[in-house]
């Protein structure tokens, strides 16, 4: 399966940030370096899902150890009906929950935000004793899920490179 993710495309920018667009993943984005792919079955409420992630591990003198990731799935068709709110911010506490305890870490921040009329959360995971931070943006569009996350030594957690990254994430249509 790892060889359909073969299907990114790279489009090199200034400041040695590249454009990656997954075809698969249905998003593009900046990331300072190529975004390496991983897929792996996942077993949920509703099923057995592929979860798709995409990741650079950056590491710097100057600007501290940064993880970049963008992490999609598809849930089966259905699974989530857009007039149950009640749905929709149990999966999203679920998945702020699960996030943090996958790192051991306590929640600091929750906001309720949006890509264009889809639903989504914004959360601030402090981890490792407080020494690093992971920021998290996550939308439910229709049955797919996306997360984009930044893990960063917490000296760094304001860096404009996270903006940069966060603000670059793009949902695109199939081909």
């Amino acid at each position: 399966m790892l060889q359909s993710l073969g299907l990114a495309t790279l489009i090199f920018l200034s400041a040695q940030w590249v454009t990656y667009k997954s075809v698969e993943g249905r998003f593009q984005i900046e990331a300072p370096a190529t975004l390496t792919p991983r897929i792996q079955q996942i077993s949920t409420a509703v099923g057995l899902v592929e979860y798709y992630t995409y990741f650079h591990d950056a590491q710097s003198d100057s600007t501290g150890s940064f993880l970049y990731l963008v992490s999609t799935c598809v849930y089966p068709e259905g699974a989530f009906h857009s007039d149950s709110l009640d749905l929709l911010d149990d999966f999203f506490m679920a998945t702020i929950e699960q996030s943090a305890m996958s790192v051991s870490g306590e929640v600091v921040f929750t906001d309720q935000i949006r890509y264009d009329n889809y639903p989504g959360r914004f959360w601030r995971t402090h981890y490792n004793g407080g020494r690093t931070v992971m920021k998290t943006k996550c939308y439910l569009v229709n049955d797919r899920f996306y997360s984009v996350q930044v893990a960063v030594d917490a000296d760094y957690s304001l860096h404009p490179d996270i903006d940069r990254f966060f603000d670059s994430f793009r949902i695109i249509s199939e081909p």
